[in-house]
């Protein structure tokens, strides 16, 4: 799987190097989105909707701009802003799979391909659902995804499922007290339901044993 190997390394790798060329630039748009996300309005939920999506190209603080849907437009308004950004950032991610399996046809043998597609297609939702709330990775993931055989109905389910708890949660740290204490227990349970997610799946997915 060393082909495999090289693609994940330069998704992550990439990531992480617009992540530092963001901080070193200091822009204010993806250090700290609400000073641009200041009052309700269609204008500012375009913005939000638009930085959830490019956090696939670019290091938005995801987390931020959902704590300010909630706290501009209110719990369940809020989070179904969130949930259509991280679904729309995850379809983007996944069409960009689909674009690259050129280069991945290039990189990898079939046989490795034939693997890495039968574990996409066994594990592939629960890695989605599971990695939505996790920087870096949820990007990485919808990308592989689109490498193999996964449908697109399957991609837009495990996204909406993944994003739908981080929205909630941090919906409500916006539309509530928003403080930075409780903006870190909805990181923390965001995280958390994630790690569910990965035991869950692996529980559901294990074979049973044979009588």
């Amino acid at each position: 799987m060393r082909g495999y190997g090289l693609v994940l390394a330069v998704l992550v790798g990439g990531a992480l190097l617009l992540f530092g060329l963001a901080e070193w630039a200091a822009l204010p748009l993806l250090t700290d989105p609400r000073l641009a996300m200041r009052s309700a309005g269609v204008a500012t939920a375009l913005l939000g909707l638009g930085l959830l999506t490019a956090d696939v190209f670019l290091p938005v603080p995801s987390s931020v701009v959902m704590v300010a849907h909630g706290a501009l437009f209110g719990l369940v308004p809020g989070a179904a802003l969130s949930l259509l950004g991280g679904v729309s950032a995850a379809l983007v991610g996944f069409a960009l799979g689909r674009r690259g399996r050129g280069v991945v046809e290039r990189v990898t043998t079939p046989a490795q391909r034939a693997r890495a597609d039968r574990l996409l297609t066994r594990w592939g939702p629960w890695a989605v659902v599971s990695t939505r709330a996790v920087p870096v990775l949820a990007e990485t993931v919808a990308v592989l995804a689109g490498t193999s055989p996964m449908r697109w109905s399957v991609l837009i389910c495990a996204g909406a499922a993944g994003t739908a708890v981080p929205a909630l949660l941090y919906a409500a740290v916006g539309a509530g007290a928003d403080t930075a204490s409780s903006a870190v227990v909805a990181v923390v349970l965001a995280l958390a339901f994630s790690g569910l997610v990965v035991v869950t799946g692996g529980r559901l997915r294990r074979p049973s044993p044979r009588p």
